[in-house]
């Protein structure tokens, strides 16, 4: 049944925004007089987003916020737990949600379910997108019968990795800023201070120091070429994202940071932390593990990471045992592999991949708590000789002076 976006006025003269289902616009209007409402205007939700053929082009969909999916998938899973049916519960969901996106997502997702499709179906029908990996999981607990536990067991995953990334995000924040005000304090200097400050130079009839005289050069180029420095760091900025567009020039650059020796065991972690979650997850939802690999590769945002997941894929297909996969692609932590070895022998590799991904989350938060110390200090010992620099260039000139006057 079609979605549409209404707007009318009430009794009392006041605007109303909403969304609301019906065959045809017709009916919606009805409907809306029904409510004591007066239709000002209509819009189908799924218009825009949909092609010739009627299916959503996946280039078109906005990509739903990790919080957002996590705080809808623990109220569905909370609501089936209930006893309540999907449809009601997504409907229920849909009149709680705060933003118009989720309202129309939800909404969408309610329209389809109620002609019949099921969940999967309906969030791949949707002109909103959430992961291959969370539709594969919802489509494993709707097959197996067990969705709102499936449902609880992502909300937590979700929930996991959403506190994972902002704890991160706020441990890099501060060397963030460090960076952009050292860059904004020596771009100030350069530019307005010491021109100012070596003018006192002009009439001296000795030669400058060379560092006096190199940093009036750098000094000149600063105030002369502002806008061709502004300029080509846009263009910096803006031709590197179009060189990450193409594969090769991406699987280049993400190696490059993998081989980084304080980045490298940060991002392995981080990456195996997501992908043994997931995989965790998908196993535990009845997920076929050689299925469950191709589809968690996809959380994997580094391409030489992703390369060797599905490389895992293609060795477990053969009818190789996964930890000997793992352990062959000399990428993953030794007390990974043993948890997965210990997993396959008894029976329990879902529960093994969640414990591995418990510990490697802690690792992360550790090893970004000890990036930020080493970063610090560096940071400050780096402004701190720049600085010095700059005195010493203007201080030298002044020391012949005196010498000179003695």
């Amino acid at each position: 049944m079609p979605v549409f976006e209404y707007k009318a006025l009430s009794a009392d003269s006041k605007r109303e925004k909403g969304l609301m289902e019906g065959d045809s616009e017709r009916q919606v209007r009805q409907a809306l007089r029904d409510k004591g409402l007066t239709p000002l205007s209509l819009k189908a939700v799924d218009k825009a987003a949909t092609d010739k053929n009627g299916e959503h082009q996946a280039w078109l969909k906005r990509k739903i916020s990790t919080a957002d999916l996590s705080l809808i998938t623990r109220q569905l899973a909370t609501l089936l737990q209930a006893g309540m049916p999907l449809t009601q519960s997504l409907q229920s969901v849909a009149v709680q949600a705060e933003s118009r996106m989720m309202q129309r997502f939800l909404t969408s997702v309610h329209s389809q379910v109620a002609q019949g499709y099921s969940l999967a179906q309906a969030l791949a029908q949707t002109p909103f997108s959430v992961g291959q990996d969370y539709m594969a999981t919802i489509h494993a607990g709707e097959e197996s019968g067990h969705l709102e536990a499936v449902l609880s067991r992502l909300a937590d995953t979700i929930e996991q990795q959403e506190r994972l990334r902002k704890k991160v995000q706020g441990a890099l924040i501060y060397p963030m800023m460090m960076v952009v005000v050292a860059i904004a304090i020596v771009f100030f200097l350069m530019a307005y201070v010491v021109p100012k400050v070596v003018t006192v130079f002009d009439n001296m009839s000795q030669t400058l120091p060379p560092l006096t005289q190199g940093m009036l050069t750098v000094s000149d180029f600063v105030q002369n070429q502002t806008w061709l420095i502004l300029f080509s760091l846009l263009a910096l900025v803006l031709g590197f994202k179009w060189l990450m567009r193409f594969e090769k020039w991406k699987f280049r650059w993400h190696n490059l940071l993998l081989n980084t020796p304080l980045l490298k065991k940060f991002l392995i972690y981080n990456a195996v932390a997501k992908w043994s979650r997931t995989l965790g997850v998908l196993v535990a939802s009845g997920v076929p593990v050689k299925t469950a690999l191709h589809i968690s590769s996809q959380v994997m945002t580094h391409l030489p990471l992703r390369q060797r997941v599905l490389e895992l894929e293609e060795s477990v297909r053969k009818g190789q045992a996964l930890s000997q996969a793992m352990k062959d692609s000399r990428v993953f932590p030794p007390l990974l592999l043993n948890l997965v070895q210990t997993g396959e022998n008894s029976g329990q590799l879902d529960e093994m991949l969640l414990k591995g991904a418990s510990h490697y989350e802690y690792q992360v938060e550790t090893s970004a708590a000890t990036l930020v110390s080493l970063l610090e200090p560096l940071l400050i010992i780096t402004m701190g000789g720049v600085v010095l620099m700059i005195v010493l260039a203007i201080m030298l000139p002044i020391f012949e002076m005196n010498q000179m006057l003695g």
